[in-house]
């Protein structure tokens, strides 16, 4: 069942992100909400991978949002496995402590979101 919300919340996130221009804090924060269930690091990691996955499928279905479709090559390539880190990063400090993880998980985000947009 998590793995059904980490396919469709991309798409959920997207109409978010038209209202709310944030992406590396609703992603993450999406994310939170379904990786809090989790059970290990390793699901988790799993399941951020099929959140990029599933993000880059709809980037793919919108092609105009590509400006080349080599776009979805580096999509796949680079953002998918940060996806899966992020989504570890919020895990790793157990459930006591998921906040931290998720504030790691969103300046990461973040942070990658500049380094690919420079």
């Amino acid at each position: 069942m998590l793995t059904l919300w980490m396919l469709i919340l991309p798409m959920i996130v997207w109409f978010v992100e038209l209202v709310l221009p944030f992406p590396a804090l609703i992603e993450e924060a999406a994310k939170a909400l379904v990786i809090y269930r989790s059970s290990s690091l390793r699901q988790a990691f799993g399941l951020g991978l099929v959140f990029g996955f599933s993000e880059a499928i709809l980037f793919l279905v919108n092609a105009n949002l590509l400006q080349n479709m080599s776009a979805i090559f580096w999509r796949l390539l680079l953002t998918m496995p940060m996806h899966g880190i992020t989504a570890a990063m919020i895990v790793v400090f157990g459930k006591r402590y998921w906040w931290l993880g998720l504030m790691l998980a969103i300046l990461t985000h973040y942070l990658f979101n500049l380094k690919i947009a420079s």
